[in-house]
């Protein structure tokens, strides 16, 4: 800025001494020299054609690539934003069809299909599920490939009767694994992404739960002008784009720009876009740089132009994602670079003549220029300001844009501490209630001096942190399968674990828990947070129904065979309803005004997992009962 300014003032310094006639005495002196000044400027003439060819050549090629590499970048954590919204979105709903396929009115229904009351218990359901969860659809197929109900079994086209026996995530259920599969609804016409899991009896494959995500709301909330999103599946065909014109279009591998016609074959076999006619994208030309970057030149109706394309492989959901980078505004960066890069080599080129010029007139011109060196200094000054200002707000914008992206990702977290916070409130209020009582009374008996018992009180402290940990475990249950492997515990463990746990909450509704102990030596499968988990929530459950009893009692009654121990858990309250006596394992059913119905579906999960079972029942004589089987181990523990 300094030099051109300097440039400025001296030309106009030299146009003013041209136009007074203070130079024409030296042109005129050098007339004779003609011939030799018309080489030396045809020299100067080539030497700044080369120059300008050279700067151009570098400022496209440097600024191609410095551009390409911007695009890239920023295309690059655009998917990955992208990608992380679609895991997001399809990880919401990947664990229903397995939760789904452990649900007895679904059993019940592959074992009596031609049972109308059991198949409208399991439309209703898949409905009420449906509705909970978001899903867009959620239903159940036989062995053979048959729909025997669906949540939209009261719609205009229900899945109800349909054979989906060709689809790929029946047949991988059927095999015995997860299946995933996007394909366009052959009854709704929407397109939608499937998960499926299989429904097991008794170690037999019986039938496959699905349930169907509509991934519209992704496509939707893309508005980035400049970036395309496609969402292609292993062949290559579009079933996602920002572009409604490119859904279903087919985008050929890397050097081709048509599709093979044997492909084409493939997929129109495979019935997964059935009455859908497949294109491929209007590619005219396709190129791999140096560095790896692919560019694509697109000529059509429906698209035209040069994109950057960035693409990143999900095989675990089967999946290609892609960015389309449009190239436009690398044409403009360039076509700035080029205009910004000459004017400043020219301007530079003009100043060296200029200089070379002021050179042989310095003596005559000093005053001038001094007159405009000062005049200089103080644009410079003022200049100087003005960037100063400048940088000064960017750094604060840029210092608020860091704390806003660190806001962001704080709130993301919180938001996932929140999911968790309520289901390890419910799990863990009993092991933190004893252990305030225990710390409450280590206080007492330290003011007393008796410091054994305090250190007793501070072991039965650590002893329920640890078991706080395992406690942690169940709340998993829904998400993976746990193996019992060799670990047991005896019963006597079990009592002990159990009223350390509840014995405040016990003495608070002062209610009494008859457990005999002639058999406490007894052994049962399992490890022992588990199992004090089960009882704990039992046990808390019936202080809860036994809310308005005058005398609340619990009683546990043990009996034992050779390869089972069976702990029937009774309390005195009103006992269950019919309702709740179908629903009572659910997940998410509960008849208190609070909580989130996940405690007996968790402790169900946990029983099941050591290959035991929990029944719930009414007793005879009122109350509910809650029996536990458990495998006997005839050993004991180490």
């Amino acid at each position: 800025m300094k030099n051109s300014v300097k440039t400025s003032l001296s030309l106009q310094s030299a146009c003013a001494l041209k136009s007074a006639g203070a130079i024409t005495p030296i042109y005129r002196r050098n007339a004779h020299n003609t011939p030799i000044m018309r080489r030396n400027s045809f020299a100067l003439f080539l030497l700044l054609l080369f120059g300008t060819l050279l700067v151009s050549t570098a400022l496209f090629w440097h600024t191609r690539e410095q551009g390409l590499a911007d695009i890239r970048q920023h295309a690059q954590v655009s998917l990955g934003r992208y990608i992380t919204n679609l895991r997001h979105q399809l990880a919401r709903h990947q664990d229903l069809p397995r939760l789904l396929a452990d649900q007895h009115q679904l059993k019940a229904l592959l074992n009596d299909p031609d049972n109308p009351q059991k198949t409208d218990e399991a439309n209703r359901y898949l409905a009420r599920v449906n509705a909970t969860m978001g899903a867009t659809d959620s239903y159940l197929i036989n062995s053979n490939g048959m729909t025997l109900a669906a949540s939209n079994w009261d719609q205009a086209a229900p899945f109800v009767g349909n054979d989906y026996s060709f689809r790929p995530y029946f047949q991988q259920a059927m095999e015995g694994g997860l299946g995933r599969y996007f394909a366009l609804g052959n009854t709704s016409r929407v397109r939608g992404y499937f998960f499926s899991a299989p429904v097991r009896q008794q170690g037999q494959i019986i039938g496959v739960t699905v349930v169907k995500v509509d991934l519209e709301d992704i496509e939707g909330s893309w508005n980035d002008p400049l970036q395309d999103i496609l969402v292609m599946d292993e062949d290559g065909v579009i079933f996602i784009s920002t572009r409604h014109q490119w859904r279903f279009r087919l985008l050929p591998k890397p050097g081709l720009l048509t599709p093979d016609p044997q492909l084409l074959s493939r997929i129109e076999g495979s019935r997964r876009y059935e009455r859908v006619q497949l294109q491929p994208l209007p590619l005219q030309q396709r190129d791999t740089t140096p560095r790896g970057n692919q560019l694509l030149t697109m000529k059509g109706e429906e698209a035209s132009g040069h994109y950057l394309l960035v693409s990143e492989l999900l095989p675990d959901v089967g999946m290609r994602v892609a960015i389309l980078a449009n190239l436009k505004p690398l044409r403009e960066r360039i076509a700035r670079t080029l205009i910004a890069g000459l004017g400043t080599f020219w301007t530079l080129a003009a100043l060296l003549l200029f200089l070379r010029a002021r050179h042989r007139m310095k003596v005559r011109h000093q005053r001038e220029l001094q007159q405009a060196h000062e005049a200089l200094e103080r644009r410079v000054e003022q200049r100087t300001h003005q960037l100063t200002d400048s940088n000064r707000r960017l750094k604060q914008e840029v210092e608020q844009h860091r704390q806003t992206q660190s806001q962001l990702i704080q709130a993301a977290k919180m938001a996932v501490l929140g999911q968790l916070s309520a289901g390890i409130n419910h799990e863990l209020n009993q092991p933190l209630t004893a252990i305030r009582q225990f710390a409450d009374n280590g206080r007492k008996l330290l003011k007393r001096g008796r410091t054994e018992a305090v250190a007793g009180n501070l072991e039965e402290i650590s002893g329920l942190a640890n078991r706080m940990a395992a406690i942690l475990q169940p709340l998993r249950e829904f998400a993976r399968q746990h193996h019992a492997g060799n670990t047991h515990t005896t019963l006597a463990q079990l009592r002990r674990g159990v009223m350390v746990l509840m014995g405040a909450e016990l003495e608070k509704h002062k209610a009494r828990l008859y457990w005999p102990d002639e058999q406490d030596n007894l052994a049962v499968a399992g490890d022992q947070g588990r199992l004090e988990q089960v009882l704990v929530n039992l046990i808390g459950n019936a202080l809860q129904a036994m809310t308005e009893t005058p005398l609340p009692r619990i009683d546990i009654h043990v009996q034992a065979s050779t390869a089972q121990v069976t702990l029937a858990l009774r309390d005195h309250g009103p006992g269950l309803s019919e309702q709740a006596l179908a629903h009572i394992f659910e997940p998410f059913f509960t008849t208190k005004s609070t909580g989130l119905g996940l405690g007996l579906s968790i402790s169900h999960r946990i029983v099941e997992s050591l290959n035991g079972e929990l029944i719930a029942a009414n007793h005879p004589d009122g109350g509910a009962v809650f029996t536990l089987v458990l495998n006997r181990m005839h050993k004991e523990p180490a």
